[in-house]
């Protein structure tokens, strides 16, 4: 039971960090923008939305990865916790 347990929370540590990576590059502007510092938040959006391959789906994969590497570490934290008992 305990090694099934294993294998498990490292598939979800493998999928939390893959998610992570894919949805930041779909998510990020991968051109540089002139004059950063100069542009409103409405524009820097906008540029987003327009140079990102998809930041819809992007921030939905970082937000997914962010919250499953959590559970993952609970999930972690937890059989340590039975190990010791």
């Amino acid at each position: 039971m305990k090694t099934n347990g294993d294998k498990l929370l490292i598939i979800g540590l493998i999928a939390s960090i893959l998610s992570i990576i894919i949805g930041y590059l779909l998510w990020d502007i991968l051109i540089p923008i002139q004059d950063y510092n100069l542009s409103t938040k409405e524009q820097l959006l906008e540029a987003q939305k327009e140079a990102a391959i998809n930041p819809t789906l992007g921030r939905f994969l970082l937000y997914f990865g962010f919250v499953r590497l959590a559970i993952t570490a609970i999930g972690y934290i937890w059989m340590y916790i039975q190990s010791k008992r």
